[in-house]
């Protein structure tokens, strides 16, 4: 399983190497943001759901318009049982734009799937160390809110590590930045 996730994380990574005649748009954002009620606070409750939240940073390739390839990464925090660090590729889908009106708005889906790395804080009070790589790390976002074109605010709604609730900042780089790094 592990190595079939490593295998998806390095096909993801190769889009960078994909020539700019093959992708329809080539613009890349950056995104950081912050959830609460993330899957690893939720299932095992008190007293180990003890979060302060879950900071994420994701960035995405625009194939196209409307659908993006990515990799996401959060980490949590939790009160006396230890942390988790999330990384999983992510693809998003525009179901709703208003990119020709005066304030740009945009609804789109996302799912995400990957790893999740434990560090388990019980070690240290000699119970059974439990750290190490987890098969599972996931996000389920059925709708998220975009508002802005360059410089955008968002919010998610969905279920996994990221949170049931998530948003934050983003900013897009627009393909022009190629073509003059290209002409010099």
């Amino acid at each position: 399983m592990q190595r079939k996730i490593f295998a998806f994380c390095v096909a993801l990574s190769m889009i960078c190497f994909i020539p700019k005649s093959h992708a329809q748009k080539g613009k890349s954002e950056i995104a950081l943001g912050y959830g609460y009620f993330s899957i690893y606070s939720l299932y095992n409750g008190s007293p180990y759901g003890t979060s302060g939240g879950v900071p994420t940073l994701t960035y995405r390739y625009y194939l196209t318009r409307d659908v993006t390839l990515g990799l996401g990464m959060g980490i949590e925090n939790l009160a006396d049982w230890g942390s988790f660090v999330t990384i999983a590729p992510e693809v998003t889908a525009t179901y709703l734009d208003t990119r020709n009106d005066d304030v740009r708005v945009r609804l789109y889906g996302a799912l995400s799937y990957g790893i999740a790395i434990f560090d388990d804080y019980q070690l240290q009070q000699g119970i059974a160390d439990g750290s190490g790589v987890k098969a599972c790390g996931f996000q389920i976002t059925p709708l998220g809110l975009r508002i802005g074109r360059q410089f955008a605010g968002f919010v998610e709604v969905g279920v996994g590590y990221k949170g049931l609730v998530n948003g934050g900042l983003a900013v897009r780089f627009p393909r022009t930045m190629h073509k003059h790094h290209a002409a010099e």
